[in-house]
């Protein structure tokens, strides 16, 4: 475990969790120290002797030393926690990182829920529920590994005592629950992951569920959910609470094995066994707490692991290309086809002129929308490939390339920002005002923008609740001219409108072509009337 923990890690980070390692060695030295603090105190009692002045300041001085030593411990466990938090972060970033990466296929495979799930709860699970056991861990063995070598040198016989009542009980607890503790863990993963997906798919289908009564069958899912949660929750919490009634036992047959076996049984040698179970077992129990805690973490270090991986499979290994659009785009010879075995494109060839706009239509499945995707460097082409202007369109020059498309589909994304946010998504740090004033005007926008309460910094809330399927469309269209686009990509972005709305949006597509010199613009769509405005139009068949 602790190889592949490290394996995780960054250079800078492993530099620092030498310092974290030292922290829990420190940790436990002053643990061992109080327990050092207590016995002469202990002895004096035990013994019988009166307590007097000078018992007085023994407790006073072991009060403060315990005073003093709770302080630190409290600063090293913050120091501590600290580095774990800002791995989460780190690593939280990554598997983010690394599942965008991946691509739109990949994000499609998997699922946005399922890939969020991960990386918000997989990498805190990991930090708080696996690493921080495994500092716990850690920190009892040395604390156990110093008061064992203390008792052998001082008094050989409480340690085999201590042992051989504690050791049977350990055995039968990392050999009874192992397998268990690992399959509870996977199953509450498993469930919080659909959870989460059950929640968010009951709200973003609020009115389909709501017309066709479906509530119940949703609320019948989320209490499913609930049950195998808690059902996991309770066997772990019971599984968490055996070490501690282990511990009370092994005392109790220590004990035991001391008056019936031992030759001395003196006050000293009561207070010694007394002492060592005070701080020795309850070290055990944490040891056997703790890896029970980190198995039941441990499917969130293989997701991690996974996580870390991908991110390195999808660096770009080269150096990133520039491109000019000045001529054409053109599709050469390009095959595709989804795994499925549904092939859409076989040997497919086409040219785009800068300036011009081209419809493309045909029925559902003929592969328009994924046409899109390849011509923005979403799909790689089985074979075949895009030219921009003679440069091939591949991961080297996609960032290049992307920056002169404008994308408009017919859902437009929205953020929970306000309009000015959503028009300079990407660029929302710095806004330019007056390039705002320019795009609205050009997306025949500013009516709808004098009548929102705050103008530009009107928020859309969720999903862009505020404005309608035209408007939203319209927004589309304006943050593709924020950006300063060479060419446009609506993928059937009026098909949900009515006819009078798409009829507007389609009379503002024809303006901006007067509006700017150059504009290339590619529209798919099923009505005829949305590409009376093309030069062509491309049908798609089998």
């Amino acid at each position: 475990m602790l190889k592949r923990v490290y394996k995780i890690l960054l250079p800078e980070e492993r530099r620092r969790g030498w310092g974290v390692a030292f922290s829990v060695f420190l940790t436990s030295l002053l643990d061992f120290a109080g327990l050092a603090a207590l016995l002469p105190l202990l002895f004096k009692i035990l013994n019988g002797d009166s307590i007097g002045t000078n018992g007085l300041w023994l407790c006073g001085g072991a009060a403060l030393f315990i005073i003093v030593k709770n302080i630190m411990t409290m600063l090293l466990a913050y120091g501590q926690n600290k580095f774990l938090l800002k791995l989460y972060k780190r690593l939280s970033f990554t598997l983010f990182s690394a599942h965008y990466s991946k691509g739109l296929l990949y994000i499609r495979e998997h699922g946005s829920i399922k890939l969020g799930h991960e990386i918000n709860y997989n990498c805190f699970a990991f930090s708080q529920n696996l690493l921080a056991p495994l500092l716990q861990f850690s920190g009892n063995i040395l604390l156990a590994l110093m008061v064992t070598i203390v008792l052998v040198i001082y008094e050989p016989l409480i340690v085999a005592m201590l042992y051989g009542a504690f050791i049977p009980f350990v055995l039968f607890y990392w050999f009874g629950v192992k397998r268990r503790i690992k399959e509870i863990g996977e199953r509450e993963l498993n469930a919080m992951r659909e959870q989460g997906r059950v929640v968010s798919e009951t709200f973003k289908g609020y009115a389909e569920i709501e017309v066709n009564q479906g509530a119940n069958t949703m609320q019948r899912a989320f209490i499913k959910g609930m049950d195998s949660i808690t059902d996991s929750h309770l066997k772990l919490g019971t599984i968490l609470r055996i070490p501690a009634s282990l511990s009370e036992l092994a005392i109790i047959v220590g004990l035991t094995l001391l008056l019936a076996f031992g030759t001395d049984t003196a006050p000293e040698l009561l207070t010694i066994f007394a002492a060592a179970s005070f701080r020795l077992l309850p070290a055990l129990r944490g040891i056997l707490s703790a890896w029970t805690q980190m198995n039941n973490a441990l499917p969130t270090m293989e997701i991690i692991e996974r996580g870390v991986v991908d991110l390195k499979s999808g660096e770009v290994d080269g150096e990133l290309k520039e491109l000019d659009f000045n001529k054409a785009i053109v599709v050469e010879q390009l095959r595709f086809g989804y795994p499925d075995h549904r092939e859409l494109f076989n040997n497919f060839n086409l040219r785009i002129e800068k300036g011009e706009y081209i419809g493309i239509k045909g029925v559902s499945g003929s592969g328009k929308s994924t046409l899109f995707n390849i011509l923005l460097g979403f799909i790689e082409p089985q074979q075949g490939r895009v030219l921009i202007d003679d440069c091939e369109l591949n991961k080297y020059s996609r960032a290049a390339w992307l920056k002169k498309v404008g994308y408009v589909p017919q859902e437009v994304f929205m953020t929970d920002g306000t309009l000015a946010e959503n028009i300079a998504l990407g660029a929302a740090d710095s806004i330019d005002r007056e390039k705002i004033d320019r795009v609205l005007r050009l997306a025949e926008l500013s009516d709808m923008v004098a009548m929102l309460p705050n103008g530009v910094d009107t928020p859309l809330r969720e999903c862009g609740a505020v404005v309608s399927g035209g408007e939203k469309q319209r927004i589309g269209i304006a943050r593709a001219l924020y950006k300063g686009a060479e060419v446009l990509l609506f993928d059937e972005a009026t098909s949900a409108l009515d006819n009078a709305t798409e009829e507007r949006i389609n009379s503002t597509i024809a303006t901006l072509r007067k509006e700017i010199d150059g504009l290339t613009i590619l529209s798919i769509a099923h009505r005829e009337s949305s590409l009376n405005y093309c030069d062509r139009v491309l049908k798609l068949d089998k």
